[in-house]
């Protein structure tokens, strides 16, 4: 027997400097993963690419999936 299982996550991005993404400096690259019921995780991305170091960026949180399965 077999079970569906379901997750479900929305990705906002919050580093709007007025600009948009209008020239590159318009923005900064904070973000939020929003779950229902949780939590919500300020994250931005890898510094090497203009992000803020003290905020988890997406290689944080891929190899914290990938160890939290095994």
């Amino acid at each position: 027997m077999t079970h569906e299982h379901s997750f479900h996550a929305a990705i906002r991005w919050t580093g709007n400097r007025g600009q948009g993404n209008a020239t590159y400096r318009g923005y900064d690259r904070t973000w939020e993963v929003n779950t229902e019921g949780k939590p919500v995780i300020q994250c931005s991305n890898d510094p090497m690419l203009g992000g803020d170091p003290t905020l988890h960026n997406p290689e944080d949180l891929l190899v914290n999936a990938v160890s939290s399965c095994h």
